[in-house]
């Protein structure tokens, strides 16, 4: 029995409560289970509350992050609305992020379009530069041939009152052809199609017959018997001819061309008392279209290409070339070297001139100056000559009477020379006939066109009389 009682002060009364001890248990217990109850059932309405939330907040953050992933795709981007403001915000952020990169597509999509267009432009550009060069070289060779070989006949002459003359002809030719054959070189360099034909070279050899081709210029040569190097001769005589031009258009009166042994290497030095060249000049002395100072009467002349295609032609032979000078009016000296290679087993003995063997030949060129020309001078060597202007002439010579060597031009008004030379060779029906190409066009490629359409040799115009000479040499057998 559990039992409470109060007492009144006034009155001395009391007053007492009681009731079975089980009853307050059984109401404790009630009260408890009441309030337990409660609580479980709120908990199970907040977690109902919270993954219903958590599935919304935790979907929009996958579209999120799936917007953010096509954002970085290239993908479209799609938002999912939401009522989160948070996750409006990061959307909102997304579709910005996506407006700048379309915009940056565009641009760049444009700015690619423009650099193609640009990209075939230049090519466009380079090969039409490529064909004019090509064209301009054989609309000024063209011309040069009937000169330059009208030289040679006035030389073979040697009628003493021209000789003054005649030297100052020749070289004035020699000027112009070099500026036309630096021009093609260096364009030819900057295409990359600037190529040596190497094999071993006797560069003694090459140097004695470069310094004895300049008779005009006051030079002096020390040069051992013979020194191999693996390079092309052409290339290598044009080498000592650029430096050797260089010096005399600037002023040098002595020039000194040393030839020595130094370990592996050969070298080659040129040394003048001409202008000199200042410490400016010097660092850039190898550029293209770089030369000392001028006057406005350019009294030197020359287009300040010749020692860029010498750095061209001695880096493709696995050489060096540097420029040193004391300073202006103290002259200049250019160093080459050459690695060494042994000398072959059996070297090459030169080639002789054939004299004057009365061979048959027919020249054809539609220039009549320089088939004029050109037939006197082969008639000068001892020749039998016979000239046609066209490719149609020339097949109705053949059929009259075969000639031993044909010296064909290549552009020709009714057919080309390589077409000619198909021709010829067919009609010749397996007699021997010795084709010769010559033609103003000298780049690489018409070099291997013409020995691809059965030519024996290719010559550039202007011919000179050595040409000539080998055009008629005997073939080796």
């Amino acid at each position: 029995m559990t039992a409470a009682y109060t007492t009144n002060s006034h009155y001395g009364w009391a007053a007492v409560v009681a009731r079975p001890v089980g009853q307050g248990h059984d109401a404790a217990f009630q009260s408890l289970g009441m309030y337990g109850a409660g609580i479980l059932v709120s908990l199970l309405l907040c977690f109902g509350l919270a993954s219903l939330l958590s599935r919304r907040i935790v979907s929009a953050i996958e579209g999120l992050q799936a917007g953010a992933a096509a954002l970085a795709s290239g993908a479209p981007l799609v938002i999912a609305p939401s009522s989160i403001t948070e996750i409006v915000d990061i959307g909102k952020g997304l579709e910005q992020a996506e407006r700048q990169r379309s915009a940056r597509e565009r641009e760049r999509t444009s700015l690619l379009d423009s650099l193609n267009l640009a990209l075939d432009e230049a090519r466009q550009a380079g090969r039409a530069k490529d064909e004019f060069l090509a064209v301009l070289g054989h609309e000024l060779r063209n011309p040069l041939s009937p000169i330059v070989t009208s030289l040679d006949l006035l030389d073979r002459r040697d009628e003493p009152a021209s000789r003054k003359e005649r030297g100052m002809m020749r070289r004035q030719v020699s000027h112009l052809r070099r500026l036309v054959d630096d021009l093609l070189d260096v364009s030819r360099i900057t295409s990359g199609k600037f190529e040596i034909d190497a094999q071993p070279v006797n560069l003694a050899e090459v140097v004695r017959h470069a310094v004895a081709a300049a008779p005009e210029q006051s030079l002096s040569l020390s040069a051992p018997e013979s020194l191999w190097v693996q390079g092309d001769d052409s290339r290598l005589t044009q080498v000592l001819n650029n430096l050797l031009s260089n010096a005399a258009r600037f002023g040098s009166t002595a020039t000194e061309v040393t030839l020595s042994k130094d370990g592996d290497n050969a070298r080659l030095v040129v040394t003048d008392n001409g202008i000199g060249m200042s410490a400016e000049l010097l660092a850039r002395v190898f550029e293209p279209f770089q030369q000392a100072p001028q006057s406005l009467a350019r009294r030197t002349g020359g287009l300040g290409l010749g020692l860029a295609i010498v750095r061209k032609i001695v880096a493709l032979h696995g050489g060096q070339v540097t420029a040193s000078s004391d300073g202006a009016g103290k002259g200049s000296r250019f160093e080459v070297t050459l690695p060494l290679v042994a000398a072959p087993v059996n070297a090459p003995s030169p080639a002789h001139a054939s004299g004057p063997g009365g061979l048959r030949v027919l020249l054809v060129d539609d220039n009549i100056d320089a088939a004029a020309t050109g037939a006197a001078l082969l008639e000068l060597m001892g020749h039998q000559v016979r000239v046609a202007h066209n490719g149609a002439g020339a097949l109705e010579a053949l059929r009259q009477q075969m000639p031993e060597v044909a010296i064909l031009d290549i552009g020709l008004p009714d057919m080309d020379g390589y077409a000619l030379a198909r021709a010829m060779r067919q009609q010749a029906a397996g007699t021997p006939v010795r084709l010769v190409a010559l033609t103003g066009y000298g780049q690489k490629e018409d070099v291997e066109r013409a020995y691809a359409a059965n030519f024996d040799l290719h010559l550039t115009k202007p011919a000179t009389l050595a040409d000539l000479q080998r055009a008629t040499a005997p073939i080796a057998s």
